[in-house]
């Protein structure tokens, strides 16, 4: 039967359509950020097995399983380890494929036919290994919405070959084996995406593509964000105090914290424009041998939220206002003080109320590194 050709514009017509075919066991064509690729429903054995047979697939190459968001990846790793849950939050949806370890029971890749699972599995060092993928296209995820589970994704090309910028060249080396192809136009980035193996702590480059390594050094730091209302006194202190503190625990320079893998900033839950650090806060931490000259105020937004590891609001009324708005951040967020309370603002008081507050500050901060560390 010959295959059918769909345009991407169109998205509720050929969302609908893609759909109706993966479900009927057919091979679909799908637009990602990066390639294209090829795509069926990880639970029909029957076409998973006719893609092995299109891409002439080996055994020991696994395919990569597809999903609509980051929530589902938890029914197959439950319990996932922080530094996989710290990529999956700040690179998916993304041009990322995280390898990641399957328990030995309690998933539902078990829920997956038994050939289907040998198909999208590898054993590394007696462990079980899945590929995630949450490709960043609004039509490809709306079609993986809609169809309510994972699909098994590849790029669109024989094994071996290179990846294929335009659907005409995909027609020319794989049109008798394709059902449905979405046209997307030319794809510019013919980089495919990273894979990223996960594992103890540790993560390893598998493919490069997209992301640089420099960039995945950044995007695997552990990031301690601070809040308060302007971003001008107490976070912007607290900022600087956390970064002295892990400084002198690494015995490095301030500068040196990212190799180390820390990021620290501060933000504001309501700043008008970017303003420089209270006078006060400056004075008490130039005493301290600690430069805030350089700070300006900045908004808390959904990227912050999303990249924080650890969120410290310096108070309760913080802490419901950014839960207000982000309620995933709930199991990162805490007001700063370990006994609950708040920090009180020293705007508009006197240098030594804001040394007072300093002094609060760093006592706080150092009981939270405690824990982290």
């Amino acid at each position: 039967m010959p295959f059918e050709r769909l345009s991407s514009f169109d998205i509720e017509n050929t969302a609908s359509k893609a759909v109706h075919a993966l479900r009927k066991g057919q091979i679909v064509v799908l637009p990602t950020e990066t390639v294209y690729g090829l795509a069926v429903r990880a639970s029909d054995a029957v076409a998973v097995q006719r893609l092995i047979q299109l891409k002439n697939r080996s055994e020991n190459h696994p395919f990569a399983l597809a999903f609509s968001g980051i929530e589902p990846i938890d029914d197959f790793v439950p319990e996932m380890e922080l530094l996989a849950l710290r990529l999956i939050r700040r690179c998916l949806p993304g041009p990322v494929s995280l390898v990641l370890d399957i328990p030995p029971r309690e998933s539902d890749f078990y829920l997956l036919p038994e050939t289907v699972q040998n198909a999208v599995s590898q054993t590394v060092s007696q462990k079980k290994t899945v590929c995630f993928r949450v490709p960043n296209h609004q039509l490809t995820l709306k079609i993986l919405a809609q169809l309510g589970e994972p699909v098994i994704l590849t790029s669109a090309n024989r094994t071996g070959q290179s990846e294929k910028s335009t659907v005409d060249e995909i027609i020319t080396e794989l049109g008798n084996g394709i059902d449905l192809i979405i046209d997307d136009g030319l794809r510019f980035e013919m980089k495919p995406s990273t894979v990223l193996r996960v594992s103890e702590g540790h993560y390893s480059i598998l493919r490069e593509g997209v992301l640089k390594r420099e960039t995945l050094e950044r995007l695997t730091a552990r990031m301690i964000l601070f809040v308060c209302t302007g971003n001008t006194c107490r976070s912007p202190m607290a900022e600087r105090i956390c970064e002295n503190l892990i400084a002198k625990r690494f015995h490095c320079s301030l500068h040196q914290l990212e190799e180390h893998g820390f990021v620290v900033l501060s933000a504001g839950v309501a700043v008008g424009c970017a303003a420089p650090a209270n006078p006060h806060a400056i004075e008490v931490l130039q005493q301290q041998g600690l430069d805030l000259t350089d700070h300006r105020s900045q908004q808390l937004n959904e990227t912050h939220v999303r990249f924080a590891d650890h969120l410290f609001a310096m108070t309760r009324n913080h802490r419901e206002t950014i839960l207000s708005l982000w309620p995933s951040a709930d199991t990162r967020l805490n007001v700063l003080r370990t006994d609950g309370g708040d920090i009180a603002d020293p705007f508009g008081c006197s240098e030594n109320v804001y040394a007072t507050c300093a002094r609060q500050i760093e006592l706080e901060i150092s009981k939270r590194l405690d824990e982290i560390f």
